[in-house]
């Protein structure tokens, strides 16, 4: 995590921005911490990591969990229900999201956050978002 990422989550973790994630960051995060550790600790490649898994799934119980754990921890959670799941369709539709990012907007939309941090340049298709690249 480079400088601008460590400057955003302490002012997260110090109350200088309310964070907020869903479901879906906390699954994509979750299972980027679990692929950089299978590669480092058992040098899967990464476009084999997926398999890997599958086919060693006592692995996991290797992984530490507590970087991430602590992570999550200084966000507030918003859940996904039955309006995010109608608006998410919008989403996919009028932006041409893929389905996660898609989902995520429509969290956001539907709770009146109008503010992203992502490098994830295909929020910037979404005209009502202010994009935060940290």
């Amino acid at each position: 995590m480079g400088r601008p990422c460590r400057t955003f989550m302490q002012d997260v973790q110090n109350e200088k921005y309310y964070g907020f994630i869903t479901p879906i960051v906390i699954s994509e995060t979750l299972f980027n911490f679990i692929k950089a550790d299978i590669f480092r600790i058992y040098k899967a490649k990464p476009s084999e990591i997926a398999s890997f898994i599958k086919g060693h799934p006592e692995v996991l119980g290797k992984i530490p969990l507590n970087r991430p754990k602590e992570l999550f921890d200084i966000f507030n959670l918003l859940p996904i229900g039955k309006l995010e799941v109608k608006e998410t369709l919008e989403m996919v539709s009028k932006y041409a999201l893929l389905t996660n990012d898609a989902l995520n907007a429509a969290t956001m939309k539907v709770n009146g956050i109008t503010n992203i941090a992502t490098n994830d340049n295909d929020f910037g298709r979404v005209d009502w978002l202010n994009i935060w690249k940290p």
